[in-house]
C-alpha cells in the first residue's frame, strides 16, 4: 500500500464514520447496535473505496497469514 492509498483511505474512514454515525444516530439504540450500525455504514462506504485504490494500483501485494514473506519460505536472500 503506498502513503497516498493510507492517506486517501483515513480521510475516507473518517468521513465515513462521520455519516455513519450521523445517519445511526436517527434510527438506532445507543450501545452496541448503534456501534454496529455506524460499523455497517462505514463498511459500505469504505470497501467500495479500497477496491477502487487496488484497481488503481495504489494498493497491490497479497496478504500471508503466518507473516512470513516470499523469501523466507523459499530460503532465499531476504
Amino acid at each position: 500500500m503506498t502513503l497516498r492509498a493510507f492517506l486517501v483511505l483515513m480521510i475516507v474512514t473518517m468521513f465515513a464514520i462521520a455519516v455513519g454515525d450521523h445517519f445511526a444516530r436517527e434510527f438506532s439504540a445507543p450501545g452496541m447496535e448503534r456501534t454496529f450500525s455506524v460499523l455497517v455504514i462505514a463498511g459500505l462506504i469504505v470497501a467500495p473505496a479500497a477496491w477502487l485504490l487496488g484497481r488503481l494500483g495504489w494498493i497491490k501485494g497479497r496478504f500471508e497469514i503466518g507473516g512470513k514473506n516470499r523469501s523466507q519460505r523459499d530460503g532465499g536472500e531476504a
